[in-house]
């Protein structure tokens, strides 16, 4: 499921199936048998999957089997196609793209608007709107000095060495030594986020503090992103107190559209990033949903990333 995308929105839906709060309500009882849709379009990537059901009470446990919705007419449509989806077969809630689409529409574009239609079987319409951001580009990905002044090396991207970028000595860092910037082309886009991803998983700790306890450990979390990040930013800071174990790392920023923009700064909850880029937003009591006919999310980011490889420090 994880693909090209910031791990916390995924998290919400479930939060929205299971009809569960945070810290705060979220979601009211109200909510409980409401369509919950959760797609995201990724420029220059096939279309995603679609995952349809409907809300349930946070007094049981949630049934995938029963909260699934079954037997809709799922389709995005632009202004000269029309992509139809299917309901997988063996995964309830699951609405797939079919790759022999007549119209030949085989990739999210750029700076294009992406209408999602819903039909249930009793006739009920959900709707959702997405307008792709441009293409993301971040020029480069550099090692600064512990001051942030000076430049001492940029990364080698992907771009030039595919997944040997983990290995490239450019790509080799100490942890805590220096400070690691994306310098992303500016794009009109909502907002940006980061998202922090350990490839390794079974990879140790690069800390060890001693005010923690060996229970501590267990509430570090691999995936980490950052709050909306202002779009005015043209260098994007990425800290080390969100890296606690060694081995491969992927960075990825995103540049997203409204849709994401608004689901993230309405629930801060969905921001593992310690407030690293600038958080933006105010308080809300719901979250964000532009959705018409239900809640969950339809939005659309572009997306650049790096790789490279965490040392603990000697």
């Amino acid at each position: 499921m994880m693909k090209h995308r910031v791990l916390t929105i995924l998290s919400l839906i479930a939060f929205v199936v299971a009809g569960a709060s945070c810290e705060r309500e979220l979601f009211s009882p109200d909510d409980v048998g409401t369509l919950v849709v959760n797609s995201m379009l990724f420029v220059d990537k096939p279309f995603d999957d679609i995952y349809l059901y409907r809300a349930q009470s946070a007094e049981t446990p949630f049934d995938p089997l029963k909260a699934a919705e079954r037997g809709a007419r799922v389709t995005i449509r632009t202004e000269t196609a029309a992509i139809q989806y299917e309901e997988e077969p063996g995964a309830p809630g699951l609405y797939t793209w079919r790759v022999s689409d007549p119209d030949n529409v085989n990739t999210v574009e750029p700076e294009t608007t992406y209408w999602l239609e819903i039909v249930t079987r009793s006739g009920e319409t959900l709707t959702a709107t997405t307008t792709t951001p441009p293409r993301l580009t971040v020029t480069d990905w550099v090692l600064l000095d512990d001051l942030g002044v000076t430049v001492e090396r940029r990364l080698r991207t992907f771009a030039e060495l595919d997944d040997s970028v983990y290995y490239a000595p450019e790509n080799q860092l100490i942890y805590s030594e220096g400070l690691l910037e994306a310098w992303p082309d500016p794009v009109a886009t909502a907002a940006y986020q980061a998202g922090i991803y350990s490839i390794d998983k079974d990879s140790d700790f690069v800390i060890d503090p001693e005010f923690l306890d060996e229970e501590d450990f267990e509430e570090f979390e691999r995936n980490i992103s950052s709050p909306p990040i202002l779009p005015s930013e043209t260098k994007i800071r990425l800290p080390w107190f969100a890296i606690y174990f060694e081995g491969r790392y992927k960075i990825k920023i995103f540049a997203i559209d409204k849709n994401w923009y608004d689901l993230v700064r309405s629930v801060p909850e969905l921001s593992g990033g310690g407030g690293f880029g600038g958080n933006i937003g105010d308080d809300f009591e719901r979250p964000i949903f532009q959705v018409d006919g239900g809640i969950g999310f339809f939005g659309s980011a572009s997306m650049d990333s790096v790789g490279f490889y965490v040392h603990p420090r000697q």
